[in-house]
């Protein structure tokens, strides 16, 4: 683990935009969480600070060490923490076996994170990706270790008679499939609460009132 007295700061970084909705937009499943869902939850973690790339054509085509150099001359790199499968660089030619070797060389000290594992497999963003796909949104708590969450801050709504539609799917994100789910609606200063019904068409989300809705939650 990071020695706290040492003087290092915990950095975490992240894509921007998921890099398979550019490259592979039809085959992503939509992301779990927004970036101002994601950035909310390293917060609550304790990270300090978070380096968001801007992933694009150029930087698709960097070769791991090339990525792990930069890290090094402009970060400061002392201590890296990986998952055990973590790959990187242009066609993934940088795996944690050479990463290790690599920052070995150079003196930063690699921390590989084994995975975590329910059941008999590994929790990933994939595993959850499927459960929430499914509607099996107890299974996909228990993997988050919290309940699912739509961020709807940066999503389009659309004000209706009984209520407000919002365009979850023009966001890339993921959303359960068709049905009627049981929620807590946040809105308003000091994210009010508010049990209510909702109901998912083809990623659209319609709740039934008209209020100015933060997020909802599903309740499980």
């Amino acid at each position: 683990m990071v020695n706290q007295n040492a003087g290092l700061r915990p950095v975490a970084i992240t894509f921007q935009t998921n890099p398979k909705v550019l490259l592979r937009r039809s085959s992503h499943g939509g992301d779990i969480t927004s970036l101002r869902q994601k950035l909310g939850l390293l917060e609550a973690l304790g990270i300090d600070q978070v380096v968001l790339i801007d992933f694009s054509g150029n930087f698709s085509k960097l070769r791991g060490i090339e990525f792990v150099d930069l890290l090094k001359e402009r970060g400061n790199l002392r201590y890296l923490v990986v998952g055990s499968d973590f790959r990187c660089g242009y066609r993934l030619d940088t795996d944690v076996v050479l990463l290790k070797k690599m920052n070995d060389e150079s003196g930063i000290i690699t921390e590989v994170v084994p995975p975590v594992v329910r059941g008999d497999l590994p929790i990933s963003s994939s595993r959850i990706r499927a459960a929430i796909a499914s509607g099996d949104l107890v299974e996909a708590s228990n993997l988050l270790g919290r309940n699912v969450e739509i961020d709807l801050v940066d999503v389009p709504p659309t004000p209706r008679s009984d209520g407000i539609v919002f365009n979850v799917r023009a966001t890339a994100r993921l959303t359960p499939p068709n049905g009627r789910y049981p929620v807590l609606l946040k809105y308003g200063q000091g994210l009010q609460m508010k049990e209510a019904f909702i109901e998912i068409e083809k990623g659209m989300v319609k709740i039934p009132y008209q209020i100015d809705c933060e997020s909802i939650e599903f309740i499980v």
